[in-house]
């Protein structure tokens, strides 16, 4: 199979407060720039939720309340953030149904506008290419694609790893 693939976009990650992007927040932002398929400039940015983080989330990422105390609030990060996209193609791993509903409903409340990026989800492109495997979660990918033992529930590294992912995924399909 011939895979069409963008050979500059922005993979990205986010870590929240929880999984429903009508209750819960961004507490962080993770990206990397591709130039015809290599890193060229990541981006990270702690957000503070104005909120409780609970201690599941703690647990799962490492952010602390603390860490996030003097952080900028969402108002100001996403902004930044989606300056920092541009136009690009948006690829993340389930980011049609997890991360743009967080980006896109957060841009609607606090920017007024939608986010008109294309997207590339890697967790549907791995369900077309590998149809016979049971699962495809980024944690299932980066080690079966030898990638690496952990998924770190950090956005950065989330992010890395997603890129990482989708080139694998180019030159093995």
């Amino acid at each position: 199979m011939t895979l069409s693939l963008p050979d500059d976009y922005v993979t990205l990650d986010l870590e929240t407060t929880g999984v429903s992007w009508q209750r819960d927040t961004i507490i962080e932002f993770g990206a990397v720039r591709v130039r015809n398929r290599k890193p060229v400039a990541t981006f990270q940015q702690l957000v503070d939720p104005a909120r409780p983080v609970s201690a599941f989330i703690t647990r799962l990422t490492g952010i602390t309340p603390a860490m996030l105390a003097d952080e900028p609030t969402l108002d100001r990060a996403l902004p930044e953030f989606l300056d920092w996209c541009g136009d690009d193609v948006l690829v993340g791993h389930n980011i049609a149904a997890f991360d743009m509903q967080f980006i896109r409903s957060s841009s609607m409340l606090l920017l007024h506008h939608d986010v008109p990026n294309p997207v590339l989800d890697t967790l549907k492109l791995s369900r077309q290419l590998f149809p016979g495997e049971r699962r495809h979660r980024l944690a299932d990918l980066i080690v079966r694609f030898d990638i690496a033992d952990v998924e770190e529930h950090r956005a950065l590294s989330d992010a890395q790893q997603t890129r990482l992912c989708l080139e694998w995924m180019r030159e093995h399909c």
